[in-house]
């Protein structure tokens, strides 16, 4: 998809018809829209570039990638104070997921979280 800020809707509503009834299907999708909202905004993505999502599912639970067209450093999570309206998606993805990490790739980067 293209790395345009309507798209979160898109991953949003992809994450949820694919996931339906699973367990986890909630917590995906709050987790999908924070991390393609972190891609649109601070990589290159943002700037004409496309974002993907991909689901796995295996032994060792739900897995979420996000691949970006990249940026200049890789995500980490910040504490935002509790008026602030950003700097929470990665936080919350920390908070929530089992496990959570970047890739780079040739192209950018992936951020992939499991459940």
């Amino acid at each position: 998809m293209q790395g345009r800020p309507e798209e979160v809707a898109t991953a949003r509503w992809f994450v949820a018809r694919v996931l339906r009834e699973h367990p986890h299907a909630d917590t995906a999708v709050l987790l999908t829209s924070e991390a393609v909202t972190n891609a649109v905004v601070h990589t290159a993505s943002g700037d004409g570039g496309t974002v993907s999502v991909r689901l796995t599912e295996g032994s060792g639970g739900l897995r979420v990638e996000i691949a970006d067209d990249g940026g200049p450093t890789i995500p980490t999570p910040r504490l935002a104070d509790q008026f602030s309206e950003g700097s929470r998606g990665l936080f919350l993805i920390a908070e929530l997921a089992v496990r959570s990490g970047y890739t780079p790739t040739g192209r950018g980067g992936m951020y992939w979280f499991e459940l």
